[in-house]
């Protein structure tokens, strides 16, 4: 009777761990949020989703970071793809302040606990900032002019490989389709703006490209740089967004996010998109920033929780 009882749990963990990694598998490669809300997003520090569904990355405090991923890792190193490293994604974001600036990020871990805020923009700290063992990629949207870090100028973007001295780096702008010459964006305007970060695996080439949020996507690239992410990349990585203040504070705002592991992500529907407005005071006693540490934030998560539950009943029920 021991036996059939050890027997029939292990198979009840066994069959629970490939239900959930089926369910998993089809959330990881692909997906597509207009607002928050109902997304699978897990946040650090003083990022939170406001009832608008915005995902609010850092609000008008000094000296604070807020962190932001999609709650299942990324697999990148696919050996049955054809194009092992190639990824898309499109989000739209709002900075209404210079002070300092906005990230999209692939990291092997959710774990910035040690990272600093100002000039770090919540991704490093003094001691660990350019290490190759942190095998990361950041696309920043700069908006403060660090002299440590070689930054061109207090409005740009920047691709950034282990570190916040950019392998490339240009002022914000966008090239207009219309006119056929680039035009410069102010990032910390408030208003919001479009991006579009590409990857191809066979050319190996990062593409970045930006755009006002009224404007199609343009046919130029503001960056395109080559290089093999091969080197940098772990076989599964999470995608997600960082954002810092420092003494001058800002509201770092996501609007809509599409990812797509393999093939162009989709285009957000614009008129899905939730607006940008000053949150209420009912809106920060309601929503308070969750804990900087991933079991904490895990925690406030319950989608993940429900889901193990859920799939604890089909099983056994299954199995019975």
């Amino acid at each position: 009777m021991a036996i059939t009882s050890k027997t029939i749990a292990l198979s009840i963990i066994t069959n629970l761990y490939l239900v959930t990694c089926v369910l998993s598998q089809q959330q990881e490669t692909e997906f597509l949020h207009h607002g928050f809300l109902k997304a699978n997003i897990l946040n650090y520090g003083s990022a939170k989703i406001l009832p608008s569904g915005i995902l609010e990355l850092t609000n008008t405090s000094r000296r604070q970071m807020g962190q932001a991923f999609h709650g299942v890792p990324i697999p990148f190193n696919n050996p049955n793809s054809s194009n092992p490293l190639s990824f898309s994604t499109s989000f739209v974001f709002s900075i209404s302040a210079p002070g300092h600036g906005l990230t999209f990020i692939i990291s092997p871990s959710m774990d910035f606990t040690r990272a600093m805020a100002s000039q770090f923009l919540g991704l490093f700290n003094a001691s660990n900032n350019g290490n190759s063992t942190n095998r990361i990629l950041a696309v920043e949207f700069d908006t403060v002019k660090s002299n440590e870090f070689l930054d061109i100028d207090g409005n740009h973007v920047g691709i950034d490989v282990n570190g916040l001295v950019s392998v490339e780096s240009a002022p914000a702008a966008f090239f207009s389709n219309r006119q056929s010459k680039n035009i410069s964006l102010k990032l910390s305007s408030k208003d919001p703006i479009r991006a579009w970060i590409e990857y191809d695996g066979v050319e190996m080439v990062l593409n970045v490209t930006l755009a006002p949020l009224d404007t199609s996507k343009p046919k130029l690239p503001l960056m395109s740089r080559k290089m093999n992410l091969t080197e940098i990349f772990n076989d599964k990585m999470y995608v997600g967004f960082s954002a810092s203040t420092g003494n001058i504070t800002s509201n770092h705002y996501v609007l809509g996010w599409s990812f797509s592991r393999e093939g162009k992500a989709k285009e957000c529907d614009l008129t899905l998109l939730p607006s940008v407005s000053a949150p209420s005071p009912s809106d920060l006693d309601d929503f308070e920033p969750v804990s900087d540490t991933p079991s904490d934030s895990a925690t406030a998560n319950p989608k993940g929780t429900k889901l193990i539950m859920i799939c604890t009943l089909v099983v056994m029920v299954f199995m019975i």
